[in-house]
């Protein structure tokens, strides 16, 4: 995968600039409009743009983003929207080309532009399928290095269509990248000497790149978002047990009952985990520390 030089995406403006600025500030034009997919990148994009974007979420809080249908209401207010920042999630495939059908001089800029995504695991049900292509997890902006590239690209996708704001866009992004290092840094330093238990449970496979990012190993319940087969659960159930999980980390947008079943059939609790909560850095510290005390 191709690496990023922080510094390179950063623009230092002269000082001179702030000579020019007044007692009394300009007017302000009206916001621009951007949609996103989900709240994580809203809060990349309100970190970038500060006041002068107006933020569409499609998918709201407590939805699921693999099966989430937009509602006419979100499909009026995406008519007015020049720009649309994809996140690569299962319903996107659905409904972005009908957003460029209704809106055809929409822009559409995929966040994940030079991440390399990788396959989420196959379930049983799906192995064989000889026509079906292999579903790339989404979940980048849970991994602060890939959420870096992420907010690299949003900031380019806001300068494509409001260059006037270039200064409050950098200006922006430069505070953000700060962030993003910062909780990589500390993030990284709560897995420090973890070796040979570094395998955590969950229901959902969200928590992939993270894992990786910070050498661990994520073990999860569902494949490719779809319950398990009765063969694969009892298959389960037995390497859970082997391995002495105490936690099975689950997050609200999916039904807890089969997490509920495979947590008393291995002597677990389950901990809320979401992947999708709207204050991204403090919610990805939190995560890290419950997935850190699981591993204890």
């Amino acid at each position: 995968m191709k690496k990023y030089n922080i510094t390179r995406l950063i623009i230092v403006f002269p000082v001179i600039l702030f000579l020019f600025m007044g007692r009394i500030l300009p007017v302000a034009a009206r916001p621009v409009s951007v949609a996103v997919s989900i709240l994580p990148q809203s809060f990349f994009v309100k970190e970038i743009g500060s006041a002068e974007v107006e933020i569409l979420v499609m998918v709201p809080p407590g939805a699921n983003p693999a099966t989430y249908e937009p509602k006419p209401r979100q499909l009026a207010k995406l008519a007015g929207c020049p720009i649309y920042f994809a996140q690569g999630l299962p319903f996107e495939s659905a409904w972005i080309p009908r957003f460029l059908k209704s809106n055809p001089h929409l822009i559409v800029v995929p966040t994940y532009a030079g991440i390399e995504r990788v396959p989420m695991q196959r379930s049983s049900r799906s192995r064989g399928a000889k026509a079906e292509k292999n579903y790339l997890d989404p979940h980048i902006w849970l991994s602060p290095p890939l959420a870096f590239v992420e907010a690299r690209n949003i900031l380019e996708g806001l300068l494509r269509i409001d260059p006037s704001h270039k200064a409050i866009y950098t200006d922006g992004f430069r505070r953000l990248a700060s962030k993003i290092v910062a909780l990589d840094l500390e993030i990284r330093g709560l897995f420090e000497g973890v070796n040979g238990r570094n395998t955590f449970l969950v229901y959902h496979p969200a928590w992939g790149y993270f894992a990786r990012t910070y050498g661990l190993k994520q073990v999860a319940i569902e494949k490719e978002g779809k319950k398990p087969l009765a063969r694969d659960l009892k298959s389960l159930i037995q390497y859970a047990r082997e391995k002495g999980f105490k936690e099975l980390f689950i997050q609200p947008q999916v039904s807890a009952h089969t997490g509920q079943v495979i947590a008393q059939s291995i002597g677990a609790r389950l901990v809320p985990l979401d992947p999708l909560a709207p204050q991204w850095d403090q919610n990805l510290l939190e995560s890290a520390k419950k997935i850190r005390a699981a591993l204890r």
